[in-house]
């Protein structure tokens, strides 16, 4: 399955197995709670979707990737105990608790949650003298004599033998105790979360383009020559600091991050396109409702009308995700109570100390920066409330400018309903709009074969997700 529904999959058997009686016992006996194990290609998000997932529940996380710990580490260190066996004291060998069991307990401190998930990395990769320890772990969640606190479920992951060499097969006595979840790559599926997550738009352009290229791990007699998500994600980032320092991309940065010089090569040559048809088509007077030629695009290749469609997304998804921001701090300022601006600001440096969802560290920031210097919370609460209906008109007069200029230029045709699709496959720009703004309008308008009456259907589902 894609990462998305394996993402899906896990969250609902976390909920499963910590859900309870009304005496307060689980449903599911520990017993039958079976390891989940993710099976998938490096850098398909399997990792990163773990810690989102506890976040998402409001359940503790701790996260390890097994192959860095020795069998000393995993297990415990033997100690010396005496101990007095039909009236003879005997020494005896114990075994000290886990580093890896103990950080459970810290985190239930620390973090406050008595039920959580346990994440277990590279789980097949471990050396011959973990393996049984590896595999004691799968069957019995303990590690040496000491079990996983009760209410943490083991979740686990790895790569199949053909992407790494270490990795190793389970028997079937293993496997019957398991749940495995084979991840596979989706392009559609990752692009998705690329629009929402702010992807560079020159990596969502190419991969509209050359959707193949998303994962690609092959062996030549020079060694393997690879790509994959994380490398695309990790990518953009760079990218776009880059940019802001007004430093060249060239392919020799691309391909630290492109392992297969091929598509490094052809990424490069489509940047360069990207730039190009970026700047032959001006996205601020488009959005702001002053281009002047909307049949400008209607000749183009289906290449160029994809670069334009991708910033137009990139930038009011980025409009969105501001807006939010400020809804975020309306929130928190709304709900002020003993302790103020002072008790915020702690609550906020708190929220960014924790394991949380990136739209959540990203709220959070913005509100630490906002209320930084303030002393006055009536008064911010009224520039708050008058800079976000400023944001909404604005991002609503974009939306619609940007729509109306691909209508002006293809009718009805597929290129508007691309864009309005990609747009309402952003979380942040479905969250900011009013049912009674032109997102919804056109989506009444455009999209008539049985999704017309999706999006507010889509926008509670978020908006549920998000409790």
């Amino acid at each position: 399955m894609d990462i998305q529904s394996a993402k899906d999959s896990v969250k609902g058997a976390v909920r499963s197995y910590l859900d309870k009686d009304p005496a307060g016992n689980y449903i599911i006996p520990r017993s039958r709670q079976r390891p989940i194990m993710l099976l998938g290609a490096p850098g398909l998000g399997k990792t990163a979707i773990m810690s989102q997932i506890a976040a998402e529940l409001d359940i503790g996380y701790v996260g390890y990737t097994i192959t860095h710990h020795t069998r000393q580490s995993a297990i415990g260190l033997p100690m010396i105990e005496t101990r007095e066996y039909g009236g003879v004291e005997h020494p005896i060998t114990r075994y000290t608790m886990s580093e890896i069991v103990a950080s459970v307990y810290d985190a239930m401190e620390v973090q406050g949650r008595k039920e959580g998930i346990l994440f277990i990395d590279e789980v097949n990769c471990v050396s011959e003298t973990l393996s049984a320890a590896m595999l004691d772990l799968l069957q019995n969640k303990k590690f040496g004599p000491h079990s996983i606190p009760y209410g943490w479920v083991l979740v686990t992951a790895g790569n199949p033998p053909e992407f790494n060499s270490s990795a190793r097969e389970f028997d079937i006595a293993t496997l019957d105790r398991i749940r495995v979840i084979e991840v596979e790559p989706d392009t559609d599926v990752w692009m998705r979360y690329a629009m929402n997550a702010g992807v560079h738009d020159a990596i969502t352009y190419y991969l509209q383009v050359k959707p193949q290229n998303l994962l690609r791990i092959e062996s030549t007699p020079d060694g393997p020559v690879f790509v994959t998500p994380r490398g695309w994600e990790d990518l953009s980032m760079v990218l776009k600091e880059n940019e802001r320092l007004g430093l060249d991309s060239d392919v020799g940065l691309i391909s630290q991050y492109v392992r297969f010089p091929e598509i490094a090569a052809e990424f490069k040559r489509y940047m360069d396109f990207h730039r190009k048809y970026s700047e032959d088509h001006d996205v601020d007077a488009i959005l702001d409702g002053t281009a002047a030629d909307p049949e400008s695009i209607s000749g183009s290749g289906a290449e160029e009308k994809i670069s334009l469609i991708s910033v137009i997304i990139g930038r009011l998804n980025a409009e969105a995700e501001e807006g939010m921001d400020m809804m975020e701090l309306m929130r928190r300022l709304d709900g002020l109570h003993e302790g103020g601006l002072d008790a915020l600001r702690a609550d906020l440096r708190r929220t960014l100390d924790s394991n949380t969802t990136a739209d959540a560290r990203r709220a959070a920031a913005y509100c630490l920066s906002a209320i930084e210097g303030q002393d006055d919370p009536t008064l911010l609460r009224n520039e708050c409330s008058r800079s976000l209906d400023s944001a909404r008109r604005e991002f609503d007069r974009h939306l619609d400018n940007a729509m109306s200029y691909m209508m002006s230029a293809f009718g009805r045709g597929q290129e508007p309903v691309s864009l309005l699709a990609g747009l309402i496959g952003c979380y942040s720009v479905v969250m900011f709009s009013d049912v009674s703004g032109p997102l919804y309008r056109y989506n009444e308008e455009l999209l008539t074969s049985g999704r017309d009456r999706r999006l507010v259907e889509m926008a509670e589902g978020l908006r549920w997700r998000t409790r």
